[in-house]
């Protein structure tokens, strides 16, 4: 899998965007007032759902899915 310069430079675009929307949508549901632990969650959370999304977009992109974490080796068989 190679990835062209323009996919990778959409692909941080998209994660931002994911980031800011996770984040803002967090800081809604959060209760008010906030303090600086509810920000650092909020933060954690939001960095979480952003790279689950770009491991998904690139497991999506691989070719050979079968072939992706492990390679399957052809058996031997003992009489050749």
């Amino acid at each position: 899998m190679k990835l062209s310069g323009s996919r990778i430079a959409a692909l941080l675009a998209l994660d931002v965007i994911v980031f800011a929307i996770a984040a803002f949508v967090l800081l809604q549901f959060m209760p008010k007032p906030l303090k600086a632990m509810d920000y650092f969650m909020v933060g954690g959370v939001a960095t979480l759902i952003s790279l689950l999304s770009v491991w998904l977009l690139l497991l999506r992109e691989v070719p050979n899915r079968e072939e992706f974490l492990y390679k399957k080796r052809v058996k031997k068989i003992d009489g050749e």
